[in-house]
């Protein structure tokens, strides 16, 4: 009976996707953790800064255009402009709304036209059949509707530091559904996991 090796359990491959990972939640977390210390403001530039920074990193290591991280941080500096400007915390509360709400409608719309958005970008990481990467986007299209509706929810009822805890919360449960989720969906291609994270 064969039996599939399963992405997670290759410890190269594993690595990269914690790297990869602290790319992109890197500056959300030292938003989150220095919100304590410093106004929401200060905290607002600091956001906006360290987005731009990981941006020009994740270019020099992947080497290519990351259109995501580039998307992140044209949305984080547009809002985070608008927070510093009109001096409210809505336009940098709105922005995790809006990220959400993109990505599910662009891997929907991939569905719709037969596009794999997922395949496309994390294909070369993690080989999978066509069926695996479908499965995972519609887990992806759920989860982050999920959390858009949720974030305007809590924008709406509770506090700014009741909110950055919230944000705090979604981001482990963002992390967590990721592992969760490719363990489930995990199809190997052709029966066999390359181990290029050369991307």
């Amino acid at each position: 009976m064969n039996q599939k090796t399963h992405p997670l359990l290759t410890k190269k491959l594993f690595f990269h996707i914690v790297a990869a990972s602290l790319f992109e939640f890197g500056p959300v977390i030292l938003f989150i953790s220095i919100a304590h210390y410093v106004h929401i403001y200060e905290a607002t530039m600091i956001l906006m800064i360290a987005t731009i920074i990981s941006t020009i990193v994740t270019y020099r290591v992947q080497k290519r255009i990351p259109y995501l991280a580039l998307y992140v941080a044209c949305i984080t500096t547009i809002f985070g402009f608008l927070t510093l400007h009109f001096h409210d915390v809505d336009y940098i509360q709105i922005r995790d709304t809006l990220y959400d709400a993109t990505c599910a409608l662009t891997l929907l719309i991939g569905l719709r036209i037969n596009i794999q958005f997922l395949s496309l970008a994390f294909g070369g990481i993690i080989p999978m059949t066509s069926r695996a990467w479908e499965k995972l986007t519609h887990l992806w299209i759920a989860y982050f509707i999920t959390i858009a509706i949720s974030n305007e929810i809590a924008r709406a009822m509770l506090t700014v530091d009741h909110w950055f805890m919230f944000k705090g919360t979604v981001l482990i449960l963002t992390a967590l559904f990721g592992i969760v989720s490719l363990y489930i969906s995990y199809e190997p291609k052709a029966g066999k996991l390359e181990t290029n994270v050369s991307m």
